[in-house]
């Protein structure tokens, strides 16, 4: 149950999340518009991507209508739109395929527009009420699942980012550990200096006595010298 519960909040957390990030303030979800295309001024279907840019608007479409209804979508490079050809949306079209168009307008926080062609006209509240529900629901669904591309890209960045801080970190211990060899070579250095000076002047005490020892030797056999003679 508190598992049920938590799913039920963050459910109702990402829903806010779209509407929030991808809709303008105060607006709806979806708008009905009359907007130009390549077969004219039609019934649109509008909806405003906040934070998004044209190419994944596109990118995220093509997938969804894959995905969702089995459509092969193609950029029309001269229309400037995506097409889907004969696409079988049985809740728009029952078995009569239809045609999608659909094109962005700006590069960031685009609009996207999608148009569907019910073969005789295209697709509107008016004449088509509850294909127009349906298809509503479509262009919702396509809003959660712009969101999730965008939270999926916001991830890798947040991965790469967290990689990096990682190679960082290991790059500081590298680092740390280093210096640490090098202060124990230096340590050893100076432990092995300290006992060579310890020596030394041991040594040249022991000299000094030896020099004394010989300059007595030397003077002895200086006097032995003078009285020979």
């Amino acid at each position: 149950m508190k598992n049920l519960i938590i799913v039920l909040l963050l459910s109702f957390v990402f829903i806010q999340s779209v509407s929030a990030q991808l809709t303008p303030k105060g607006g709806s979800m979806v708008m009905e518009r009359n907007e130009s295309m390549s077969l004219g001024s039609n019934s649109a279907l509008v909806v405003q991507l906040n934070g998004v840019d044209d190419k994944l608007a596109g990118k995220v479409w093509e997938k969804f209508i894959d995905d969702y209804y089995n459509g092969k979508t193609e950029w029309q490079r001269k229309q400037k739109e995506w097409f889907t050809d004969n696409i079988n949306i049985p809740a728009i079209g029952g078995a009569t395929p239809v045609d999608l168009h659909a094109r962005t307008e700006g590069k960031t926080d685009v609009k996207f527009i999608v148009w569907v062609n019910m073969g005789a006209s295209f697709l509107n509240s008016s004449a088509y009420p509850e294909q127009y529900a349906e298809a509503e629901k479509i262009m919702n669904q396509y809003l959660v699942e712009v969101q999730k591309e965008k939270t999926r890209l916001e991830l890798e960045d947040q991965e790469k980012e967290l990689k990096k801080l990682e190679k960082e970190l290991e790059k500081l211990i590298t680092a740390k550990d280093r210096a640490e060899k090098e202060i124990q070579k230096a340590e050893e250095t100076i432990k092995k200096a300290t006992a060579e000076i310890e020596q030394n002047v041991k040594d040249q005490e022991l000299a000094r006595q030896k020099i004394e020892t010989q300059k007595q030797t030397v003077d002895t056999v200086k006097d032995k010298l003078s009285k020979i003679n």
